[in-house]
């Protein structure tokens, strides 16, 4: 019996389903809406009343503020910090989205503030403070609220997925192939995972979407992924930086992306956005939101989460039982896997600079939206694929449910939320255990992370490449490796491929024990997944990452970006599969 060939047997599966590839939850084409008619998504619904939505964000922000500057003096203390930080952002650090009435506003509390701080009356001196904090806040809300409009969203689906999928079929200094009739947006974009279950779960409840954070094209992907698994549209924030160039920014304004300020780091504007999340998400609205706060400087999966967003998911689940509402928060950890990163080079020199801390940024390379609009064409027009992994959906404790939606913790005894927020009989209040609910929430994040993780040939031939080195080097710390000079990066082919079919049988091994998941490629010979990896980490940056030679060897000619490659595949204790020789 004649062998088909890999092309070949890749059409066969195709032509076996219309929806599923290789492993059968992953799609490959678009699923209709679970909720057809758009005026019935919960978005659109709390957009159709925002004022009141806005009301209880601003009650809910000044009863906090009170309760923690208790006092007159120490009230308007905060509110001078904030002005003064304020007129710094503007002037100081000034973006392209920052409307001008909005320094003149600042300008003029200086008075109001002066005028204040003269009332001798404690009454009516905090009647005064309490309606500048509301004004401020005001500000905010009305800076941050999202808006959705059904006719632009039915828009932007229907154009967008066209507009992709014809970027697509070009590639570098190709473009002609932009009128080509050519492949599906979902054969490129491969969604896998939970699929059918977080689908169901969506008409029972709230989905929260937390993604791993990679790159500036993980928004566009996750917002055409969502779309193709068919879930409504998701309230998300957005860079305000972004808001720049007017047809997008009209778009953004009215798809359900909320502004936000990187720059402003007072308590009340955090607060009020933490409030803007939790309130929408007990009224029921969908949302998306990167845990990790960042991208990956490193390259490799996020090994710890910030609680800020992730706690409102759990106060807003307490919010509904304390209503008795019976809408449960259903939370989705997502994994981004691509062949490279196009941020990767600045990325992993910043890890390298900070020396593994964290670091925060001082300047934003995507001031405006026009540069994301050349970043995700260019993006698109190298790529070979991404795919886009869906892991068990989680209630607020982290505990997996199934897809009627009920609660099982780790021994497989189904579990009732309420139970857990019960004190005396009655459903309380309590942050110190709200707290360690989100830290146990954000641990299985994680572990979800580490099992959806779906490896790529490019992530296997840099952690095998960079593993051999470090071997043969092994007295040298991370930095000495960085500066190996070009004679000593130089790998016999051969050891090379010994070493990637290793690495093949251990992630098997892995896959076989669910605890990490695998692209097609890594099922073929060592020979070509070396070809394939070596190839697409070649393809977008300047210079090849990893290059063949005339005298069967491979050659290392960016160490750090092999280095960033390679961390995506760190945390399975594969290390010690490798050898030098």
């Amino acid at each position: 019996m004649k062998s088909l060939t890999l092309s070949e047997l890749k059409l066969l599966r195709q032509k076996l389903s219309s929806y599923y590839m290789k492993d059968s939850t992953t799609y490959i084409n678009k699923l209709p809406y679970v909720i057809e008619d758009v005026k019935d998504w919960p978005i659109y619904n709390i957009s159709q009343d925002k004022e009141n939505y806005l009301k209880e964000v601003v009650a809910k922000t000044k009863k906090e503020t009170l309760e923690r500057l208790k006092t007159n003096q120490a009230l308007l203390n905060e509110l001078k910090k904030i002005r003064y930080q304020e007129i710094i952002r503007l002037t100081k650090n000034p973006w392209q989205s920052d409307r001008p009435e909005e320094l003149q506003f600042w300008k003029a509390k200086k008075q109001e503030i002066i005028e204040i701080s003269a009332i001798e009356d404690e009454e009516i001196e905090r009647e005064k403070i309490e309606a500048l904090l509301e004004e401020i806040m005001w500000l905010y809300a009305n800076e941050i609220v999202a808006n959705f409009d059904p006719s632009k969203y039915n828009i932007a689906r229907k154009v967008l997925p066209v507009i992709f999928s014809r970027l697509l079929n070009a590639f570098p200094g190709k473009l002609y192939k932009l009128f080509a009739p050519g492949k599906s947006l979902y054969e490129k974009l491969q969604l896998n995972g939970q699929i059918d279950q977080i689908r169901e779960l969506a008409k029972k409840g709230t989905l929260v979407f937390v993604p791993t954070h990679f790159s500036n094209l993980d928004p566009p992907a996750l917002g055409m992924a969502l779309s193709g698994i068919g879930v409504p549209a998701v309230t998300y924030g957005a860079g305000i930086n972004l808001f720049t160039i007017k047809v997008l920014s009209d778009f953004m304004n009215n798809l359900g992306s909320y502004k936000v300020d990187r720059r402003r780091k007072n308590a009340v504007y955090l607060d009020f956005l933490k409030n803007y999340s939790t309130i929408g998400l007990s009224k029921g609205g969908h949302s998306l939101f990167f845990p990790g706060g960042t991208r990956s400087r490193s390259g490799a999966i996020e090994e710890r989460l910030k609680l800020g967003l992730l706690g409102t998911t759990v106060e807003a689940q307490q919010i509904n039982l304390v209503h008795n509402d019976n809408n449960k928060i259903y939370i989705v950890p997502v994994v981004l896997n691509y062949h490279f990163v196009m941020e990767a080079k600045k990325m992993i020199t910043d890890y390298l600079k900070a020396q593994g801390k964290e670091l925060y940024l001082t300047r934003d390379e995507f001031k405006n939206s026009f540069k994301v609009l050349k970043f995700i064409f260019k993006f698109f027009t190298a790529s070979p694929k991404m795919m886009v992994s869906f892991g068990n959906p989680l209630d607020i404790l982290g505990n997996e449910v199934d897809e009627n939606g009920e609660s099982y913790n780790d021994i497989g005894q189904k579990v009732h939320l309420e139970d857990y927020f019960v004190t005396e009989n009655e459903i309380t209040e309590d942050k110190q255990r709200n707290r360690v609910y989100t830290e146990r929430l954000a641990h299985n994040i994680l572990k979800s992370y580490k099992r959806n993780n779906i490896v790529f040939s490019s992530h296997v031939v840099a952690f095998v490449a960079f593993e051999m080195l470090q071997k043969k080097h092994s007295e040298l710390d991370i930095f000495e490796l960085m500066r190996l000079p070009q004679e000593e990066l130089e790998i016999d082919n051969d050891w090379f491929e010994n070493q990637v079919d290793k690495l093949k049988v251990a992630l098997i091994e892995l896959k076989e024990r669910g605890e990490i998941k695998l692209s097609d490629e890594i099922y073929e010979t060592a020979h070509f997944i070396a070809n394939n990896g070596i190839k697409y980490l070649g393809s977008y940056h300047p210079d090849p990452v990893i290059k063949r030679t005339k005298k069967n060897t491979i050659q290392i000619t960016d160490m750090k970006l092999l280095y960033y490659y390679h961390n995506r595949t760190m945390g399975y204790n594969l290390e010690n599969k490798i050898d030098w020789r």
